[in-house]
């Protein structure tokens, strides 16, 4: 039957699957197709959102957290990061979307969707054989960690707060709204985050800005000084904080060094706009994660389940540097790629991935997980009959 003939009711329930492109493309075809798809326009193009940029809540966080501040009193940097900080953990998690707020939403997930297109290229760099494109729920996972990591960027690795605080959060700090921030998303949110950071670090050692010594590695003869200094970007501490400082980007502008960029100098012209404040003030976010997943682990040594799976529980990102070799498989069992075995630790995703503290606070924390602490093989029939995608229940 031709989709000219297809009822309204019919045609709307199709609107409901394609991405959003393809759903507006749709709608466009035809006088009926467009009325159809105003009959319902708002909870279609929610529908469409979620298929081609969810998770929804994590992506409706990171524009609250690039809202412009409205609050003009005088305050100090802590308590502004903390009122921003506030408004983001308290957001309703299916909020009522308008036109203006899709917009700004498809704008984030586009640059998330372009990663999901490279990262198969980072996740299997060296393991080429086992490279293939990324399954939905894996892009999913993905999308939520480029949120998370763009969120936290957005908040403490701009300017201001990079001249008020530039040091890493102290390990047994629990106010400090970086970690605060971090203790809301799961363990499980916590060990992908740390995949894409560490594929991301992999990314601008190896890519976009080599030291000397990975150039020199690629030519038979040592390069003159001079013709090595146009290339490759030093070596030693001076090369490890540079690659330091270029970790506090947002994915967006890391993307842009990716797909615009493709010499020394047009890196350097971009990372000098950036302005002063830019250079030696590192990135934070690898000891944010390393603070709170010791907050967890001390939290969880009287748990069973912990030390059963603690191998399990591991973060790439804090893990030696990877140069020349993959993320190995066993290392990211929780990880965003599907790996062989994980299906055996389907029951531990039951925990590990609600273990978020909805406040930020790690009283709340401790608290929450006293009541969680497992009890043998209850958990192992709970989590028996969960699909593929059971990772979905850190958003709901």
């Amino acid at each position: 039957m031709s989709i000219t003939n297809l009822s309204t009711e019919i045609l709307q329930k199709i609107y409901e699957y394609p991405e959003i492109h393809d759903m507006l493309h749709l709608a466009q075809a035809s006088k009926k197709n467009y009325r159809s798809y105003l009959g319902r326009r708002m909870y279609l193009l929610e529908q469409a959102m979620h298929n081609s940029y969810s998770p929804l809540p994590s992506l409706y966080k990171l524009v609250i957290a690039n809202e412009p501040e409205k609050n003009r009193k005088p305050m100090g940097t802590q308590m502004r990061k903390n009122l921003v900080l506030n408004r983001i953990i308290q957001a309703n998690p299916m909020p009522k979307l308008t036109i203006e707020m899709i917009k700004k939403m498809a704008y984030y997930g586009k640059v998330a969707e372009r990663w999901t297109e490279i990262y198969p290229q980072l996740r299997w760099r060296f393991g080429s054989n086992n490279r293939r494109l990324l399954h939905p729920h894996e892009k999913e996972r993905l999308r939520r960690a480029i949120y998370h990591h763009w969120t936290y960027t957005t908040l403490f690795h701009d300017r201001t707060y990079m001249q008020y605080d530039p040091d890493p959060p102290p390990p047994t700090s629990r106010s400090d709204p970086r970690v605060r921030l971090l203790r809301t998303y799961s363990t499980l949110e916590h060990i992908q985050l740390s995949e894409f950071l560490a594929h991301v670090i992999q990314l601008v050692e190896l890519d976009l800005c080599p030291s000397n010594f990975i150039v020199q590695e690629h030519y038979s003869q040592r390069l003159p000084a001079r013709a090595l200094a146009k290339i490759a970007w030093g070596d030693g501490m001076e090369h490890r904080r540079l690659v330091r400082d270029i970790m506090k980007l947002s994915p967006a502008d890391l993307l842009y060094l990716v797909d615009n960029t493709t010499s020394k100098p047009e890196r350097v012209d971009f990372l000098y706009a950036q302005g002063t404040h830019f250079r030696d003030a590192p990135s934070t976010l690898n000891h944010s994660i390393a603070a709170v997943s010791m907050e967890r682990a001390r939290e969880r040594l009287e748990d069973p389940m912990f030390h059963s799976v603690a191998g399990n529980l591991l973060f790439p990102s804090l893990m030696p540097a990877l140069i020349d070799s993959d993320v190995k498989d066993e290392d990211v069992m929780f990880g965003i790629v599907d790996v062989e075995g994980a299906d055996m630790l389907k029951p531990f995703k039951v925990v590990y991935g609600s273990d978020a503290s909805p406040t930020g606070e790690l009283g709340k924390y401790c608290s929450g997980l006293a009541g969680s602490l497992w009890t043998g093989p209850d958990v192992a029939i709970v989590g028996a009959d969960l699909d593929d995608d059971s990772d979905q229940m850190v958003d709901d």
